[in-house]
């Protein structure tokens, strides 16, 4: 398959993507893996996927580390920086550019996030969900995209599921047991994550910044799903996310019911 139709989500373990953009930005423009493993060992992380080290294939294609060269871009420099302060917002964030990535004005860029943002809708969709059995879930997923794409050429396995899931059992508030085999919802989530969903549903409608966002129920779904939330929790994470970003703000009025205003895009540095 062309390798721009990448549908695989890789297995980035969350310990080793800390611990690889922490060495990067401490040692720039290390010219081999050996040296970046060296050096994270040197600082005190220890590297669980020391083989293929996928947590920096997938740091590259989220944009946190430069394509060509280990060196850590100014956003990953930045979520890096978060980590520091805030370990759970750091696995909510990442969990969020996986979900938001993939751009259908260009849909042969990120498909892993088209397979990330589809799982997370399918799990919040059924509300609770066994993941027992990991292929048929990759199944489904697989039928989904060969549809949605119009190519037969698509291949999904358990493992792709597995990719994401080792991020959102990292999530907190929590969206699976302690087993880790069954998905709920959540009744709260970081309010950075709620408005960066919120900005996520303004950018894939194509609403300009200061314009009314109405709080229809498939708007509020959106949202919601961005942030595995339950609807139930919807209101106490917006007021959380109203009381800290000055640059969201709520109305009624008009007979259009509730609604809400993003004044401009969200950057990663008003969360620290």
């Amino acid at each position: 398959m062309p390798e721009q139709f990448m549908f695989h989500i890789r297995n980035a373990q969350p310990g080793d993507m800390v611990a690889i953009l922490a060495t990067i930005d401490m040692y720039p423009d290390l010219p081999t893996i050996g040296e970046v493993l060296g050096k994270a060992e040197e600082m005190g992380f220890t590297i669980r996927d020391r083989q293929r080290l996928e947590a920096l294939m997938t740091a590259r294609d989220l944009g946190f580390v430069e394509m060509e060269r280990n060196v850590i871009t100014p956003l990953g420099k930045t979520i890096s920086e978060l980590e520091l302060r805030n370990s759970d917002l750091f696995c909510e964030l990442v969990h969020y550019f996986h979900y938001a990535l993939w751009d259908g004005k260009h849909p042969s860029a990120h498909c892993f996030s088209w397979t990330y943002r589809h799982l997370c809708d399918l799990l919040w969709q059924t509300r609770t969900s066994s993941l027992t059995n990991r292929r048929d879930i990759a199944a489904e997923l697989e039928s989904r995209a060969r549809s949605a794409f119009g190519r037969m050429d698509i291949a999904l396995s358990a493992k792709s599921v597995g990719g994401a899931l080792l991020w959102l059992m990292e999530l907190e508030p929590p969206v699976f047991d302690e087993v880790g085999d069954t998905f709920t919802r959540r009744y709260f989530c970081p309010s950075e994550l709620f408005v960066l969903a919120v900005d996520h549903v303004y950018r894939t409608n194509g609403i300009e910044y200061g314009t009314n966002l109405l709080l229809g129920e498939d708007k509020q779904e959106a949202i919601c799903q961005v942030c595995l939330l339950a609807p139930d929790g919807f209101d106490r994470v917006m007021d959380y996310a109203l009381a800290q970003f000055d640059y969201l703000e709520k109305g009624m009025g008009g007979g259009w019911g509730s609604y809400l205003v993003l004044k401009h895009r969200p950057e990663l540095e008003d969360f620290i």
